[in-house]
């Protein structure tokens, strides 16, 4: 929206959390796809980095391996 403040979702994510989470919903799948979320976000609002460059690497990766999206 604008005139809000960016806000950083899942800060807190780090390697053991997501194994933790793993373990916890039985979904690999979503827990990845938070922390990659968590450090795309972190690196667009607090280091400036351009989001763009995130996903062009993500959609490269998804082709790849022939990844879509869920339904």
């Amino acid at each position: 929206m604008p005139g809000m403040m960016d806000t950083v979702l899942n800060l807190g994510m780090n390697d053991a959390v997501a194994g933790g989470l793993t373990k916890l919903t039985k979904d690999e799948r979503f827990v990845l796809d938070a922390y990659r979320r968590f450090v795309t976000m972190f690196a667009n609002v607090v280091m400036g980095a351009d989001r763009k460059e995130f996903d062009k690497v993500y959609d490269v990766w998804k082709e790849k391996d022939g990844i879509e999206e869920r339904p």
